[in-house]
Order: structure tokens, then C-alpha cells, then sequence
């Protein structure tokens, strides 16, 4: 199990946000479906390395209508106007819309166009990285597998994208061309059950035991 560990200064209020999103504390951890998170209190620090996680949605449509229906905002840095498209994920492209969850931390929904999930839970986890050969390397070093390879062409220039198989998850590991983003932040950590002693990786990355 790979679980991502959200910190906030105000877990009550992160709590009821969560809960709006349809997770439900269970055995200290939130879970929605195949995706789990620990929430825990601490001073945040913005986006950092991890920079999402990503909800698989059978209707990305509808399960959008649903979630701004209890107050929940878009993500206004990524995608303010609302869902977007990839088409060169996956066999035959990618829904995909970003959500601000608890002080804004990033929740991204996302809906293949062929094989869409048939019940909301995990998709992936969305690392950002100076260096992705760096991080592939490191992940890689820990028993991942890599999936998929993209290179999207887009007007700033290529931006490489990796998914591999990590434990029961994914993670999408993506080398932006300009980014500022601090380390560790909101998705501070990434906690893997069965993990014997904490790693540590590149760009303030950290691995730790569940």
C-alpha cells in the first residue's frame, strides 16, 4: 500500500473538506474507494514535489457537477475553466480536472476515454521533478515498474511524463520547464506499508514506513 500524507495546519477543517469529497476516516487513514491519505498537523508549505493526487471517475462530468455542488473550487492555477483533455494518455486520451482540497492542496479527477474507472478511487500520484531521470531512478531502485512513456509537445517546449507501478499505486512522475515550488509541501511525504526504514530521494523526497 503507498499512501500520501497530506499536512495541515487545521486537520478539523481538512477533516470536513475531505469528507465533502466522499472520504471516510477509517483505521487512521481517509479512504475513497482504492485511494487512501493520512492527514496529519503540521506547518504546510505550499506545493512541493508532490504536487497531486489524482482520483480515477467513471464520469468526470458528473462527478465534477457533484463535488462543486457541496462548495468544492477548481484548482485556479491549473484548471480554472473547468475540465481539459490529454490526448496522449493512455490508448485514447484523458479527461482530467484539478480540484483545491484542504488549503488547497491538489486533487485532480480524471476519466480515460477507453477504460474508464467504473467506481471513483485511485489513478496516480503526480511528482513534478527537476531532474526525471533522477526520480525515475530512485523509484525504479525501490522495485517500481515503468507503465508508460509520453513526451508532450507543447508551444513551451517537450515536457516528458513517466508512469510507473509503484506497490498498489501509480506515479506520474513529469519534468515542467518552469517551476518554483518548495520541498516538502501540502502532499508532504509518501507512506509505504511493509517499507523496513525511511528513504530518502531526490528533491526532498521521502519514502517512510507506514
Amino acid at each position: 500500500m503507498l499512501v500520501p500524507e497530506l499536512t495541515v495546519a487545521d486537520p478539523k477543517a481538512a477533516a470536513g473538506l475531505l469528507g465533502r469529497f466522499g472520504f471516510a476516516l477509517d483505521a487512521g487513514l481517509w479512504r475513497l474507494g482504492s485511494q487512501a491519505l493520512r492527514l496529519v498537523a503540521g506547518t504546510p508549505a505550499g506545493h512541493g514535489r508532490i504536487d497531486h493526487i489524482a482520483l480515477a471517475v467513471p464520469d468526470i462530468n458528473a462527478a465534477l457537477a457533484l463535488l462543486t455542488a457541496k462548495d468544492i473550487m477548481l484548482d485556479p492555477d491549473v484548471t480554472p475553466g473547468g475540465p481539459d483533455f490529454i490526448a496522449e494518455f493512455w490508448q485514447d486520451g484523458l479527461h482530467y480536472v484539478y480540484l483545491s482540497g484542504p488549503e488547497g492542496a491538489r486533487i485532480e479527477l480524471c476519466q480515460r476515454v477507453t477504460g474508464a474507472a467504473m467506481a471513483t478511487g485511485h489513478d496516480h500520484i503526480g511528482i513534478a521533478c527537476a531532474s526525471l531521470a533522477e526520480m525515475q531512478g530512485f523509484f525504479e531502485t525501490a522495485g517500481a515498474r515503468l507503465v508508460a512513456s509520453v513526451d508532450l509537445a507543447r508551444p513551451e517546449g517537450i515536457i516528458p511524463v513517466r508512469f510507473l507501478a509503484y506497490e498498489d499505486a501509480m506515479i506520474e512522475l513529469y519534468q515542467p520547464h518552469a517551476r518554483d515550488r518548495p520541498a516538502p509541501g501540502l502532499w508532504s511525504r509518501l507512506l509505504v506499508q511493509g517499507l523496513a526504514t525511511a528513504l530518502q530521494g531526490p528533491e526532498g523526497l521521502t519514502l517512510a514506513p507506514l
